[in-house]
């Protein structure tokens, strides 16, 4: 199959979240999309659906796990209800392991940016454990628009200007209902 250099060379966050912020996910999803980045929603992922339809937790693991290492980069969205996650710590812990030791073998120091933690709104202010604070933390519209910046090396007030981003004082912004706006 023959891919266009341009897109095959865009950044692809792995969306990691619990079951019950699939919405919110899903705006996200959205959202980068619009900012011409490429991502990887399990709902998407037929050989991981097709493992979780048989409850086969071997072949779900090694399709989270795939889906992971073909990603450049990986957001996990965080809730209140991300705490009762099984899935998502072992989600962060082979993406810490598969996105951030990979760069750094490869000499990449500055790869932090590879690995994100994104707060929904209901958790946006609150202190995060531990071991979500190894990743770059992003708490509201603002600094999503930020980061989405340096993931596609492209200047924050261009990508608004070409439509890619909308700024944080937009009303109406497309994740008013799912991130804080002034952070």
């Amino acid at each position: 199959m023959f891919e266009l250099k341009e897109v095959k060379e865009r950044p692809c966050v792995f969306l990691s979240h619990k079951k019950e912020d699939k919405n919110e996910c899903r705006k996200i999803a959205e959202y980068l999309k619009e900012a011409e980045i490429d991502y990887y929603l399990d709902e998407l992922d037929d050989d991981l659906q097709q493992a979780a339809a048989l409850r086969n937790a071997e072949f779900i693991t090694e399709s989270i796990k795939k889906g992971i290492r073909e990603s450049s980069h990986m957001m996990v969205v965080v809730s209140e209800k991300t705490y009762k996650s099984q899935w998502v710590p072992f989600e962060i812990g082979y993406g810490h392991s598969a996105i951030l030791d990979k760069g750094l073998q490869e000499g990449i120091k500055e790869n932090k940016i590879k690995l994100s933690v994104l707060t929904l709104k209901d958790i946006s202010e609150k202190d995060l454990p531990d071991f979500l604070q190894v990743a770059y933390v992003i708490r509201g519209i603002k600094s999503l628009n930020d980061y989405l910046s340096k993931v596609t090396k492209r200047l924050e007030k261009s990508s608004y200007n070409e439509g890619r981003l909308f700024s944080n004082n937009k009303i109406g912004h497309p994740l008013d209902n799912v991130l804080n706006w002034n952070l």
